[in-house]
């Protein structure tokens, strides 16, 4: 004799939602969210090539400071040519948007130490950078973030002075 039709319904439903849910406790049991190297050596070599970007990326710019222009409009002048050209360049998404230097500190020896920020598609990119007034000179870095929290990729000197 043969189960009635609901109950041929129900018996069905119950089935497939305990198979249903015997498929996501295996999944979930048998996946780790934790990320595994399978080559220590591969890892190290990675974590040395981004570092060398960053580097690279925060390497010092050198631009003239042009005559009777104060020393916040120069450095903020030049750092937006910067980013202009890596913007042009497709280094970088655009259009710039906006940009500010304070400086920082008392001027030293170097000179003046600034600070900058530069927004460009809705990123902010900061900046430091020193303008010498007597040697007409102004030198910024791009600041990253280190690629590894850890690990800190420092400036040049030439930018920090």
């Amino acid at each position: 004799m043969r189960p009635p039709l609901w109950l041929q319904w129900v018996l069905s439903i119950v089935v497939a939602a305990a198979a249903i849910f015997a498929l996501v406790w295996f999944v979930q049991s048998n996946t780790s969210n934790q990320i595994t190297t399978e080559n220590a050596s591969g890892e190290a070599r990675a974590d040395q090539e981004a570092s060398a970007l960053v580097a690279e990326d925060e390497a010092p710019h050198t631009a003239r400071l042009p005559a009777h222009t104060a020393a916040a409009a120069a450095v903020n002048r030049a750092i937006r040519a910067d980013m202009t050209k890596m913007i042009d360049g497709g280094s970088l998404d655009g259009p710039l948007q906006r940009s500010s230097c304070t400086p920082t500190g008392r001027p030293g020896k170097a000179g003046q130490r600034f600070s900058c920020t530069v927004s460009a598609a809705g990123v902010s990119y900061p900046f430091v950078g020193v303008v010498n007034a007597r040697a007409r000179t102004i030198v910024f870095c791009k600041r990253d973030p280190a690629p590894i929290p850890s690990q800190n990729v420092p400036l040049s000197p030439e930018c920090t002075a």
